[in-house]
């Protein structure tokens, strides 16, 4: 079942959309609300599109998720079998109870995942143009939630770049980090 509750006053260009085509699932317009995709299967992708205050819940795995041009969007997803990406956003919540393989961050501002520590040792964080990062990492393994035991990690922004002696340029993250 996919859900919808609306309450707010309609903000964006187009008319508020959940529909399937073939196999994407796309929300857009949406604001002030959540949407639950409860009948997503995993040969399917999300794309999430022009949406403000939206808590946007996948419970199942899903191929790849996509978000862009949205604002105070949280997603509490299973799994992604690809990845996902995140394109001019801001205020991104991503909350991950299995596994991300990979997510690409492009001219985003105030992103923030929470994953487990499992999902730690394996995840890889592409990002360009963008700044105020965090990834929390769940170090509770027992499964039992009142043991949850999270710490936090800036993804860097800055970076210093030097040339070897071989003339290969060489970056790190900044001393600011």
């Amino acid at each position: 079942m996919v859900t919808a509750s609306h309450s707010g006053a309609q903000g964006n260009s187009g008319a508020p959309i959940v529909e399937l085509k073939g196999d994407v699932w796309t929300v857009a317009n949406q604001n002030n609300t959540t949407v639950e995709l409860s009948q997503v299967t995993r040969t399917q992708s999300v794309q999430v599109c022009e949406c403000n205050d939206v808590k946007l819940v996948i419970p199942e795995k899903i191929v790849t998720l996509s978000l862009v041009s949205c604002n105070k969007v949280e997603v509490k997803m299973h799994s992604c079998i690809s990845g996902m990406e995140l394109t001019s956003c801001h205020g991104v919540m991503i909350r991950v109870s299995n596994s991300l393989p990979s997510a690409a961050i492009d001219k985003c501002q105030q992103v923030g995942f929470w994953i487990t520590s499992a999902n730690a040792e394996t995840i890889m964080f592409t990002s360009c143009k963008s700044g105020d990062m965090n990834v929390n990492i769940n170090r509770n393994t027992s499964g039992n939630a009142d043991e949850d035991d999270w710490i936090e990690r800036p993804i860097p922004e800055h970076f210093e770049h030097r040339f070897n002696a071989k003339l290969q340029l060489e970056s790190k993250p900044s001393m600011l980090y």
